[in-house]
């Protein structure tokens, strides 16, 4: 029987199965692959537009009534080359099929969807502003998970496909509190026997669990009473005042509210009755007590767009998410585990196809336009040595399309 030797081909295609098994987060999201890049390659800094769906308002009557129509999409870009390299000689290729497998493709695949995943989670979870838990602390009731349910409910999110990656130790405790619940049998046992929360559960169709979720770090502030400073105020940031001075910072991807402004519902522009929460979406420091923070949503009070019932007043008080109260409350630094209840379309994960080098490198492409993938292999002789140096890229880029479709769990 002749060997089967390791060509650049066959391990491309043994690298994309190894990846894709390995993926979690990103198994679970919009894949987006852009074939513009098929023929020409790409490199890192080019960008792939993601459309949002139209919003339109309804009118009453016979008369007609145009809207305008806002053509939203959503820039992801190229920004990261990730790359294994490892090499062999010919003897082995010929003869050491399995042990190639095993010590190379295997670990080269893990590496790389790692890689994939910590940079995909980095890039998005600062975007998504709803948020239920208390930071510092790991969620072990299931209302906390229900209370996510709520607030993508209130955002129109679609009742189906519904999914949560969770922090491990966040995914064991929702297992251990839910073992003694009034469940069909099999379910329970599951979570009992896997030590895992599994199938459809509180609203959500998929559990899942991922050791690199990302991990949020709070700013910090002595005791305040952080207010708007200015009535009707709109757009992507807020003013405000009453930190403590010098001793105050936000961190993007901190979460707020403030009072008498809430959400509404994306489609029927009602007032959901709740709190909009907001997420600041850069580092904030202050020297005077007072700040003018960048935040997501925008204050939107009308118009397809519409995000919160109200532009909020002057001197409306803001609480920050784990402040220990919103008149004069402090908040310490705390590093928590983020986890995520989501739809699939909040996110998109890209890959795109690499150029193919020259110089006499054999190189080979294996792509997934249904799985959105793309992995390149290179492979260079060696003649001096009779080693096969090797390398695999991969071309990503990472974004949140519609934070609405998110919510945070903080541990």
């Amino acid at each position: 029987m002749a060997n089967t030797l390791a060509t650049p081909s066959w391990t491309t295609k043994e690298v994309a199965r190894g990846f894709i098994n390995k993926l979690v987060f990103l198994a679970n999201v919009n894949r987006t692959y852009d074939d513009q890049y098929e023929i020409a390659g790409a490199k890192v800094g080019n960008t792939v537009n993601a459309r949002l769906p139209q919003r339109f308002t309804v009118t009453d009557g016979q008369a007609l009534q145009l809207q305008n129509l806002y053509d939203q999409t959503v820039p992801i870009t190229l920004t990261n080359q990730k790359n294994v390299a490892f090499g062999y000689s010919s003897a082995q290729a010929t003869t050491e099929l399995d042990d190639i497998r095993t010590r190379y493709v295997t670990p080269g695949s893990e590496a790389l969807a790692n890689a994939a995943e910590v940079l995909a989670f980095d890039a998005v979870y600062t975007d998504i502003y709803s948020s239920v838990g208390t930071p510092g602390t790991t969620p072990s009731a299931t209302l906390t998970y229900l209370q996510a349910g709520v607030k993508l409910t209130d955002l129109s999110t679609p009742l189906r496909g519904r999914v949560a990656v969770l922090d491990p130790l966040a995914m064991s405790t929702l297992a251990n509190t839910t073992s003694s619940l009034f469940n069909p049998t099999a379910v329970i046992s599951e979570n009992y026997e896997e030590g895992m929360f599994g199938r459809k559960q509180l609203g959500v169709d998929k559990w899942l669990q991922d050791p690199v979720r990302p991990t949020h770090t709070t700013g910090t502030f002595t005791a305040s009473t952080p207010l708007v400073n200015g009535a009707s105020q709109t757009g992507s940031s807020l003013i405000t005042d009453g930190w403590a001075s010098g001793a105050t910072t936000l961190k993007k991807g901190d979460v707020f509210t403030v009072a008498g402004v809430n959400s509404v519902n994306p489609l029927s522009y009602s007032d959901n009755g709740r709190l909009q929460q907001f997420v600041v979406t850069a580092d904030n420091s202050d020297s005077s007590g007072a700040m003018t923070i960048a935040i997501s949503p925008s204050i939107i009070t009308s118009g397809a767009l519409q995000t919160v019932s109200a532009s909020p007043a002057n001197n409306a008080v803001i609480t920050v998410l784990g402040a220990t109260a919103a008149a004069g409350g402090t908040l310490a630094t705390y590093t928590s585990p983020q986890s995520l209840v989501y739809h699939p379309d909040a996110f998109a994960f890209v890959m795109a196809d690499l150029m193919k080098p020259g110089a006499g490198a054999e190189s080979t492409t294996v792509r997934s336009k249904a799985l959105g993938f793309s992995i390149r292999m290179v492979e260079q002789y060696q003649i001096g040595t009779d080693q096969n140096p090797s390398r695999l890229d991969i071309l990503i880029g990472a974004a949140t399309i519609q934070a609405r479709l998110a919510s945070r769990v903080w541990g």
